[in-house]
């Protein structure tokens, strides 16, 4: 007796994957896009990063009264309007910086 050919595969569709036979794979769309990560630093930032110091004071009214000063003195940042901090520090640290460097200021204590 041969078989007949009339019956159907209930099989047939499957892939043999069973998490994708069940229906739980993610649609394309979900998923994420590739991440570049992070870009490399540009010229202009590497330059910058040797010239930076973060300064924290010990007290908080400081920040703003550089700011005040650079204002009253117009000292502007490139936007034309924030106060260039940086320039009133370094105006304002360089005649002090020699003068240590000369041995004429003494060193903190206490600090």
């Amino acid at each position: 007796m041969v078989k007949s050919d009339k019956r159907r595969d209930p099989f047939k569709s499957k892939s043999g994957e069973p998490v994708e036979d069940l229906g739980l794979t993610r649609p394309a769309a979900l998923d994420r896009l590739p991440s570049k990560g992070r870009r490399p630093p540009r010229p202009a930032e590497k330059r910058r990063r040797a010239r930076f110091v973060g300064v924290t004071f010990s007290n908080e009214i400081i920040p703003d009264r550089l700011r005040a000063l650079a204002l009253e003195w117009d000292l502007l940042a490139a936007d034309g309007q924030s106060p260039a901090v940086s320039a009133l520090v370094e105006a304002l640290l360089l005649p002090q910086l020699e003068a240590a460097e000369r041995g004429e200021i003494e060193r903190p204590t206490g600090i």
